[in-house]
């Protein structure tokens, strides 16, 4: 269906109710790793900003204690 290549109901794969051929369905597979591979590093950049803004909170913290009249 993907790429209009007649294809007999044994060679196809439906997913999603649409049928696809081999060549489509690997199409199909790396654009779901890259976008997965993308949703990574986000998370990670996410959790990486946040364990530095609680170190720097933390920092705070710890020197207003020790300074502190």
């Amino acid at each position: 269906m993907r790429c209009r290549v007649v294809i007999c109901a044994a060679c196809c794969t439906r997913l999603g109710g649409i049928n696809h051929c081999h060549a489509c369905l690997k199409v199909l597979g790396v654009r779901r790793e890259e976008a997965s591979a993308g949703k990574l590093w986000a998370l990670t950049a996410a959790l990486l900003l946040g364990a530095g803004w609680l170190m720097l909170l933390g920092l705070c913290w710890a020197v207003s204690g020790k300074m502190a009249p």
